[in-house]
Order: structure tokens, then C-alpha cells, then sequence
């Protein structure tokens, strides 16, 4: 089966997702040193390997060793073994922006939510399609 690809959205703005989130730069500032600080419940003043798992595992996300490493790896921008701040934010500033993108190309009506008809959609035309998963997604939303 040959599917369609949904078009690219075009750049996302971190002003964007701002708005979105009706946040202002000051909010975002806080929520992501809330956020640090979180996972740095020791306030080192970074993050390491220990941080990240204890953090995953606080939140109830599956905290395989891949997953903090990978994690690890894409935020610690100077390769120290650790996450300072300054990066942290580089690395949500990166994934907001990704995230929105997505969701601006899935909210075809541009009304600021995702109906199940734009998430079908948008499941049988990312070219990843599996029925059973779709079917099952699909269900829980509708």
C-alpha cells in the first residue's frame, strides 16, 4: 500500500509554542528550572546518568539504560558526562519545537486541538501505518 505524506509544516517558532501553551518567557523559564530541578534532586547543578534514571523512574517511564544514555548523549552538548542547565534548555527548546511542528501538521483545521479524524488521518499517512495499533489508538480518542 502506498501512502501520502501529510505536508511539512513550515518552521516552527519558539514564540509559537508560547503562545500556544498561552505561556509567557518567563513562565517557560521557571517551569523548565522546575523541571531541572526535578531531576536534579541533589541541586548539583547538573545532570548525570543516576539523575536521569531516578527522574525516569519517578515518572513512571521505562528508564532502560539506552534511554538515559541516549538522553544523555543528545543534551550533553560539550561531552562532559553531564547536563547543565544552559543545555537542558537547548534540548526542550529543541523537543517543543518538534513537538509542535508535529502537531501543527496533524491540526489540519488549525483550531488549536487534534479531532480523531485529523489524527486518522494523519496515523494512515505517516507511512508507519499498522492497523491494529491505529485501530486500538484510534478507539481510545473516539
Amino acid at each position: 500500500m502506498t501512502t501520502a505524506r501529510l505536508p511539512k509544516a513550515e518552521k516552527t517558532f519558539l514564540s509559537e509554542v508560547l503562545l500556544a501553551l498561552e505561556e509567557t518567557e518567563e513562565q517557560r523559564d521557571i517551569r523548565l528550572q522546575k523541571l531541572f530541578g526535578f531531576f536534579d534532586s541533589s541541586r548539583k547543578g547538573y545532570l548525570d546518568h543516576r539523575d536521569v534514571e531516578l527522574g525516569f523512574k519517578a515518572l513512571s517511564i521505562p528508564c532502560q539504560y539506552k534511554y538515559v544514555n541516549d538522553l544523555l548523549e543528545v543534551c550533553d552538548s560539550n561531552s562532559d558526562g553531564r547536563v547543565d542547565f544552559s543545555e537542558f534548555c537547548r534540548y526542550m527548546d529543541n523537543k517543543e519545537l518538534e513537538l509542535y511542528s508535529i502537531f501543527k501538521e496533524i491540526d489540519v483545521r488549525h483550531n488549536g486541538s487534534i479531532q480523531p479524524d485529523e489524527l486518522r488521518s494523519a496515523l494512515l499517512h505517516s507511512g508507519d501505518f499498522h492497523y491494529l495499533f491505529f485501530k486500538k489508538l484510534y478507539n481510545i480518542v473516539v
